[in-house]
C-alpha cells in the first residue's frame, strides 16, 4: 500500500462497524488476518489431527523470521512466548541478580513484578511532567545499577521513549538495557540493533493487534551463549527428534526458552498481523497513529477537556489521556453507547490505532459532551 487506504485497514477490523474501539492501550481487536491464521490452525487440527506437525513448525519458523526483520533481529535472538511477564521473569532469571535494576516510577507491574520476586534490588525514576528524560534516569543512577527496564511507551501517559537515545546511554553506563515494547509494537518502529538493546519483550495483545498469547522475546546474540538459560526442554535440543535423554546439545538460540511444542495459532496469529503491518509499511502505521493521536488532542482542548499532557512529536503516542476522579464511571457511561475507553492512572485513558478514524473522534467528542460534568 504505498498510498494507504484507510478505509480498507479498518475492513479489516469488524469491530469498527459495532463498535467505536478508542481502547487499544487496553487490548486491541485481533486484526482479520491475524484472525484468519489462527483458524486455519484449528482447522488444521480439527480435521487433520496432528498430521501438519511438520507443517506448523515450518509456518512457526516463517512467523519467526518476519519477527525478526520487523524489529531488526536475527531469527536466532526471537523466541515466542506467552506473555510480557512470563518473558520478563525469564530475563530476570537469566541475569541471575548480577546487580540493581533502575526502572520508571509509573512502569506496568510485567516491568516491575518479576525482578522484585526474585531479589533484585529495584530503584525507581521519577517522571517529570510525565516525561523520562535521559537527565533524569541520569541523576537517579547509582554504581550498583547494572540494568535499565524501560517501557517504549509509558501506559498510563503515553509518554514514548526515544530508544537509540536511551541505548546511547546504557552503552555509555554499562548498563543492560531492557524494554518493554508492548504499548509500541506494531505501530511504531524498532530496531533492536540499532538502539543497542539487550533485551526486548512485547505483548501481541494490544498495538500489535494478534489477540492473547502471542508474545515476543528478544535476546542479543552476545548474551545467547554467555548466559546460561534458565529453563529448556524438548526442542530446546538441536536434534529434539532424536529423544536421548543422555547424549544432546542445547541450541544456542533464544528458542531454547520456548522449550516444548509452540502455541501455534497465537504465533500464527502474530504472523497474520505482521502481514499487514509489512504490507501497509510500519512507517506508514506510525504517521497514521501520530495524525490521529493530535487530531484527538486537538479536539479535546478546543472543546474544553483537560488532556494532562502534550509530548514533543518524538516522545508521542497513540495514548491521550484526561484528568477526571470519575474516569470509571465516564468508562461505563460511554460502553453503554459502545464507545470503549479504559480507566488508567489519574484519569480517562483514550487511544487511537491504524483503524481508527476522524468519525471515532467525533463519536467520542459529541458523547463526552454530554458527560462533562464528569470532568
Amino acid at each position: 500500500m504505498n498510498k494507504t487506504d484507510w478505509n480498507a485497514v479498518r475492513v479489516q477490523f469488524p469491530v469498527c462497524s459495532r463498535i467505536t474501539y478508542l481502547n487499544s492501550a487496553g487490548g486491541a481487536p485481533m486484526c482479520a488476518e491475524a484472525s484468519k491464521e489462527g483458524k486455519k490452525y484449528f482447522d488444521e487440527m480439527l480435521l487433520h489431527g496432528d498430521a501438519c506437525w511438520d507443517e506448523w513448525l515450518a509456518r512457526t519458523d516463517e512467523v519467526r523470521h518476519k519477527l525478526a526483520a520487523y524489529i531488526g533481529a536475527s531469527p536466532e535472538e526471537v523466541a515466542f512466548m506467552p506473555n510480557t511477564s512470563m518473558a520478563m521473569g525469564i530475563i530476570a532469571q537469566l541475569l541471575n541478580n548480577s546487580g540493581g535494576l533502575l526502572t520508571m516510577e509509573d512502569e506496568f507491574p510485567s516491568s516491575t513484578v518479576p525482578w522484585i520476586q526474585l531479589g533484585y534490588q529495584v530503584s525507581f525514576v521519577l517522571p517529570e511532567q510525565g516525561e523520562y528524560p535521559v537527565r533524569n534516569i541520569k541523576n537517579a543512577l547509582r554504581p550498583e545499577h547494572k540494568i535499565l527496564v524501560i517501557s517504549y511507551v509509558q501506559y498510563k501517559t503515553g509518554y514514548r521513549q526515544k530508544l537509540r537515545e536511551i541505548g546511547k546511554f546504557c552503552r555509555s553506563n554499562n548498563l543492560l538495557l531492557v524494554v518493554n515494547a508492548t504499548q509500541g509494537m506494531g505501530v511504531f518502529p524498532l530496531d533492536v540493533s540499532a538502539n543497542e538493546i539487550d533485551f526486548l519483550v512485547f505483548s501481541g495483545l494490544k498495538w500489535a493487534c494478534a489477540g492473547y498469547g502471542a508474545a515476543g522475546l528478544y535476546i542479543s546474540r552476545r548474551h545467547l551463549t554467555a548466559l546460561k538459560m534458565p529453563i529448556a526442554g524438548w526442542r530446546s535440543v538441536m536434534s529434539p527428534e532424536n529423544m536421548n535423554n543422555k547424549r544432546f546439545v542445547v541450541k544456542t538460540e533464544a528458542s531454547v526458552l520456548e522449550a516444548g511444542s509452540p502455541s501455534f495459532p497465537a504465533v500464527f496469529a502474530l504472523g497474520g498481523a505482521l502481514d499487514l503491518f509489512n504490507r501497509i509499511g510500519p512507517v506508514n502505521c506510525t504517521n497514521r497513529v501520530l495524525y490521529l493521536s493530535r487530531y484527538l488532542e486537538d479536539q479535546l482542548r478546543t472543546n474544553g477537556f483537560p488532556v494532562m499532557y502534550s509530548f514533543e512529536e518524538g516522545n508521542r503516542s497513540g495514548i491521550i489521556m484526561l484528568r477526571t476522579d470519575n474516569a470509571k464511571e465516564i468508562v461505563v457511561e460511554l460502553a453503554r453507547k459502545n464507545i470503549m475507553v479504559s480507566a488508567r492512572g489519574e484519569g480517562l485513558r483514550i487511544s487511537v490505532n491504524i483503524f481508527n478514524n476522524e468519525s471515532d473522534v467525533s463519536t467520542l467528542l459529541k458523547n463526552l459532551l454530554a458527560l462533562k460534568s464528569l470532568f
